[in-house]
């Protein structure tokens, strides 16, 4: 059964005091609904995307219930990153058990300690006692990178650049300034070679989709962003296995690849460089930016940091990828990849106001789970 996204709805991002996460997943569910032309009392499922740890409070969703429309419906909640809840909700609609849903995650940043709780992701014994968390497994990566790429420094100040500067375009971004060249270089080392203009910010918000069937979907006449690929993987447990000496760079993104495989057979996309029209992907880090690039088949292994130089995945190129700023620009942490699911979905229906490409009919949106790059899910859209 073919699926279609038939809404969309976002909060602003940035710090929100004044705001609570259930007022936050109310206004992003308003707004999906809204889009949608659904009534709360018409959606037949509702799947929350949240992490119990970045929330302060256990099973969080009972926070969220009432603000997400899930009161008296069938509720499901996902623990490992937004766009995954995208995955659970595609495939109860698509079994024929429901004939829409509604997906919504969140984070408030601004309060919660993302090092200290994705440290408690790692083994006991070892990695977590030798202080892993989000920000140091990634700088672990992007160090191995470098070294097999020959990335430079100034590659990744491109990629923040290039977000950033689509950032502007965008009303809702976090960060919407532009830094120079200059101060993106020489801003500190958080984490070798992370520096501290590398790493996005700590964002508030929520997000939220509608889904429907397809008999739904064209009963509401609407225009759509229909479904047509998706896939998911994860590697293992343990962050050497996600390394690997098979190509000259080392560093696979197993998970990564398998998904967006597993996406491009069911979408029939043979090339992706050619067919796809915009990506929205997981830039946690610039360095990772350009891997998930090789990962996703835009070029050759170790390559990404060409795709950069060139210009080709800026907004004006031949593949602009994160329009909307992406993750460096905007990072509601587990919401982030839903966020990305949203983006593209905009594009597809050429809703994206001011950071809308032109003529886009394929679009690709990209997350990992939320404390690592362990898991992937990659998802394509079309008009």
């Amino acid at each position: 059964m073919k699926v279609a996204i038939i809404g969309v709805g976002q909060t602003s991002y940035g710090e929100k005091k004044n705001q609570s996460i259930d007022e936050m997943v109310f206004e992003a569910t308003k707004r999906a609904l809204e889009d949608s032309g659904l009534e709360r009392e018409e959606i037949e499922s509702v799947v929350t995307a949240g992490s119990d740890g970045l929330d302060g409070c256990a099973i969080s969703n009972m926070l969220t219930a009432g603000s997400s429309g899930a009161y008296l419906k069938d509720e499901v909640k996902v623990s490992d990153g937004g766009i995954y809840g995208l995955v659970l909700g595609y495939l109860r609609v698509a079994s024929g058990a429901f004939d829409n849903s509604l997906i919504v995650s969140w984070t408030k940043s601004s309060e919660v300690s993302a090092e200290s709780i994705s440290n408690l992701a790692y083994d006991p014994f070892y990695l977590r006692a030798c202080g892993f968390n989000i920000v140091t497994s990634l700088a672990l990566e992007a160090s191995i990178y470098m070294e097999k790429t020959k990335a430079k420094d100034k590659d990744a100040a491109e990629v923040v650049l290039k977000n950033r500067e689509n950032a502007s375009r965008n009303p809702l971004a976090h960060l919407i300034n532009k830094p120079s060249m200059r101060k993106t270089s020489l801003s500190k080392y958080i984490s070798y070679p992370l520096r501290e203009s590398h790493l996005p910010p700590k964002s508030d918000g929520a997000c939220a989709l509608v889904i429907a069937s397809e008999r739904k979907a064209r009963s509401l006449k609407k225009n759509c962003a229909w479904v047509t690929g998706l896939g998911w993987a994860i590697d293992g447990y343990y962050a050497d296995d996600r390394y690997s000496a098979e190509t000259d760079h080392g560093l696979l993104l197993h998970s990564l690849r398998k998904s967006s495989k597993m996406a491009y057979t069911l979408a029939r996309i043979k090339n992706p460089i050619e067919e796809i029209d915009i990506a929205e992907v997981s830039d946690v880090t610039p360095f990772h930016e350009m891997m998930i690039y090789e990962a996703l088949g835009f070029c050759r292994e170790g390559n990404g940091k060409e795709l950069i130089r060139e210009g080709i995945t800026r907004l004006d190129g031949k593949l602009p990828v994160n329009p909307s700023g992406g993750i460096l620009s905007s990072n509601p942490i587990f919401a982030s990849s839903l966020v990305r699911m949203a983006e593209a979905a905009l594009q597809v229906m050429g809703k994206a106001g001011g950071r809308q490409v032109k003529n886009v009919d394929i679009a690709l949106a990209q997350g990992f789970t939320w404390h690592s790059t362990q898991g992937s899910c990659t998802v394509i859209l079309r008009n």
